[in-house]
């Protein structure tokens, strides 16, 4: 994923291995030749527009979604 401004600050300080998100943007390949065997090489990276933090453990209420969209910040 590829996350800037304040949408990669908030994905810093509250987003943890196993925590659940939700993420809207567009996909892109990245491609690129290998150093060591020339080999091409490709990876798929979503440019996150929007991310929601989902079921949060400090939330009473089960379908309380907290939402963080680049364009707000």
């Amino acid at each position: 994923m590829e996350l800037w401004g304040k949408t990669a600050e908030v994905a810093a300080n509250y987003v943890r291995k196993g925590s659940l998100i939700g993420v809207q943007g567009s996909l892109k390949i990245e491609t690129w030749s290998d150093r060591a065997t020339g080999a091409n090489r490709s990876k798929p990276v979503i440019k996150v527009e929007r991310m929601d933090l989902l079921g949060s453990k400090r939330d009473t209420d089960p379908g309380a979604v907290d939402s963080y969209d680049s364009a707000e910040f």
